[in-house]
């Protein structure tokens, strides 16, 4: 607990916007109010100071950033603090409208570093938008950009952003940001592979003959393996339930519009040999 006070204090100190004043009183009001028999208080008077205590470490990182940030530092606590709070814009003229909603993280430099690539991101969505407003006039558009948590686990964290824009049309488009935090980085696909790893050949040889498996047993579907040159070094991905990769193409980017976001499934055995041997492990 030495650790925690000292690391605690210093941050406390450096906040810039002050923990209200009575938020501690609050606190052990709310446990003190608790109802109990009589006979049995003297079993459970320390039961109401560790709730108390217990409210106000899961209470704090909300109300304190910087708190946040120094519990992140004490070995074992970080995945216990993430904080997500939205920022949200919205705009209709009656012609052209938006509506954007993405978290905000905190409780680490990778959550900062993700929230400025996210920041940077929706800036630009927002700039060409209000481009296109121009651009249209009485024209309709539409931009929906919304977001998922699609892990947090103790060591591995994965943010998708999801954005469409209509026009005469619908395009749909995705950014996903992954935080390693054993290591406490942000990490993209080639993060993952040892340096030299063929990795790129490797997965889009897998993605061309899933292509070819699928439009074989269904003629219907509208893949254009011929036009596929290989996926991005940086290209969109997270992990499933089973842990293997999956890759996230965006609309039209490798097939028809009707065939939506497709995405593809890299068994473990295909690529782990050319993992860097912490990420083998998983």
């Amino acid at each position: 607990m030495d650790q925690f006070d000292k690391l605690l204090r210093q941050r406390a100190a450096e906040e810039p916007v002050p923990i209200p004043s009575d938020y501690a009183g609050r606190v052990f009001q709310a446990c003190a109010a608790l109802s109990e028999a009589p006979q049995k208080i003297h079993h459970r008077h320390w039961g109401r100071w560790l709730a108390a205590a217990l409210a106000l470490f899961i209470a704090l990182p909300n109300v304190s950033t910087s708190a946040a940030a120094a519990m992140t530092e004490i070995p074992g606590l970080g995945a216990l603090v993430k904080v997500i709070t939205f920022r949200s814009y919205s705009y209709d003229d009656g012609h052209s409208s938006m509506d954007i909603l993405v978290p905000e993280l905190s409780g680490s430099d990778a959550a900062n570093a993700v929230n400025q690539e996210v920041r940077t991101y929706t800036d630009e969505l927002l700039t060409q938008f209000y481009r296109d407003c121009e651009r249209v006039g009485d024209g309709y558009q539409d931009l929906r950009v919304s977001s998922v948590v699609l892990a947090n686990t103790d060591t591995w964290f994965t943010l998708r952003i999801d954005a469409t824009q209509t026009e005469a049309s619908s395009y749909a488009f995705s950014r996903f940001y992954h935080i390693d935090k054993a290591t406490g980085q942000v990490v993209s696909l080639g993060d993952l592979f040892r340096d030299g790893a063929e990795y790129t050949a490797v997965l889009s040889d897998e993605v061309r003959r899933q292509m070819e498996t699928q439009l074989s047993a269904d003629r219907t579907l509208a893949y254009f393996p011929d036009d596929f040159d290989g996926i991005d070094p940086e290209q969109n991905f997270y992990f499933d339930a089973e842990g293997n990769l999956v890759l996230v193409f965006d609309e039209y980017g490798i097939a028809a519009g009707s065939m939506g976001m497709p995405e593809f499934t890299m068994e473990k055995n295909i690529y782990q040999s050319l993992l860097k041997e912490k990420y083998q492990k998983g």
